[in-house]
């Protein structure tokens, strides 16, 4: 069974396992993001990417 790993940046990298929603990587990296983060745009204070409640901010994720 494949699993999922998205990568998180707080104070430093958390990595969180998650199963395989597709048998596509992208595609189950982007369900599993979409419901643990929201999208900021770039402002002043916060640089645009996907950010959790807690604040960390997705940097990746991989498929093994």
């Amino acid at each position: 069974m494949k699993t999922l790993v998205i990568i998180l940046l707080g104070v430093n990298l958390n990595y969180v396992n998650y199963p395989m929603k597709y048998e596509d990587c992208f595609d189950s990296a982007m369900y599993v993001i979409e419901k643990i983060a929201t999208y900021q745009n770039q402002t002043n204070d916060i640089d645009q990417g996907y950010y959790t409640k807690d604040g960390r901010l997705v940097v990746g994720y991989y498929c093994k």
